[in-house]
């Protein structure tokens, strides 16, 4: 291994910059002097994070805020959940399943999708009319998974519960799959490459295989995203607007590899060129038009938590109902992309 900075920060203000953010943050006032702390694991579809911070995009707005990049979804879970972080950067399915466990979050932009990074995979030659009643290793046992695995499982005339779903974090469900202790895994990359290329793994299915099966996005504790001003709120979306479009001019691919080996997988051995371009290929990240059609009150993210409310429903794994209303608080974010 060849480990880098596991934290990330981003700091100092920069009065000048505020322009860029218009005459409603001018009269709101300067942010607040407390840094947003937020939270994420190594994605590429969380990269805007890693170029916000590297290129400076949130100090122009004079917000100062500070990443850390975790080494699993369930670390980050917990973090959030302790109020240890200010917003979370993961699945959305995933913020479905913590509020079903009583905390109280809400959902404040869908930011993107997994478009083939997320893989269903398997031993080489392993007969998939047989997958009932074999252990299934899972990332994470939350909606966000087990709805992408239950999409693959039907096409075989199965359900998740004809199958034993096995919870492993990332690096050790490669560790054993690659060790030949699990056969048919679900994970992520780069431990997806990972077990693709040192396990003999075969991709069965990925989640560009049913488009929008896994979109993510960032949550908050209710209590903590009421209480940041709004005008931090429009320079926190700002700065990612601005590190979405940089991160895609093709122009400035040779430092964006630079700052995802250094920054989005901080803890892992620098990768290849071809390996860094099929993890970006592999997620879809929102343009502002995107970006605030989805958000918009009744838009596509609410009718993805109908349909995985009434996934959960229908297994009997609705342990607190919801409504779209009662999750989502996107409306800083439709503004701003509505501004652009």
């Amino acid at each position: 291994m060849n480990p880098k900075p596991f934290r990330i920060l981003c700091g100092a203000r920069c009065a000048a910059a505020l322009i860029a953010t218009g005459l409603a943050l001018l009269v709101a006032g300067p942010a607040t002097a407390k840094p947003l702390k937020i939270g994420t694991v190594a994605w590429a579809g969380f990269s805007p994070l890693s170029v916000a911070d590297a290129k400076g995009f949130w100090k122009e707005q004079g917000l100062e805020v500070e990443v850390t990049i975790f080494g699993s979804n369930q670390e980050v879970n917990g973090a959030l959940e302790a109020g240890r972080l200010d917003l979370a950067l993961d699945m959305i399915g995933s913020w479905v399943g913590l509020y079903q466990t009583g905390v109280p979050l809400v959902i404040v932009g869908e930011t993107d999708w997994s478009n083939g990074g997320d893989k269903i995979i398997a031993k080489k030659g392993y007969d998939f009319t047989k997958i009932k009643g074999q252990r299934v290793g899972v990332y994470l046992d939350q909606p966000s998974v087990t709805y992408f695995l239950a999409r693959f499982l039907k096409e075989h005339q199965l359900t998740l519960a004809d199958v034993d779903a096995v919870e492993l974090e990332p690096q050790a469900m490669s560790d054993n799959f690659i060790a030949g202790r699990l056969s048919l895994i679900v994970n992520y990359d780069p431990q997806a490459l990972r077990a693709e290329k040192e396990g003999a793994g075969i991709v069965a299915a990925t989640s560009a295989t049913y488009p929008g099966v896994i979109p993510e996005g960032f949550a908050a504790l209710a209590a903590n995203w009421a209480s940041i001003p709004a005008a931090d709120k429009a320079r926190l979306w700002q700065g990612w607007l601005k590190a979405v479009a940089w991160a895609k001019e093709p122009a400035n691919w040779t430092e964006y590899q630079h700052i995802l080996n250094e920054r989005t997988f901080p803890s892992d051995p620098d990768f290849s060129t071809a390996d860094l371009r099929s993890m970006v290929d592999a997620v879809s990240i929102h343009s502002p038009a995107t970006l605030a059609e989805r958000n918009r009150a009744g838009g596509a993210l609410s009718v993805y938590l109908e349909q995985l409310r009434s996934f959960l429903q229908g297994r009997a794994r609705l342990t607190k109902d919801y409504t779209p209303a009662q999750l989502v608080a996107t409306d800083s974010l439709v503004s701003t992309c509505s501004d652009k």
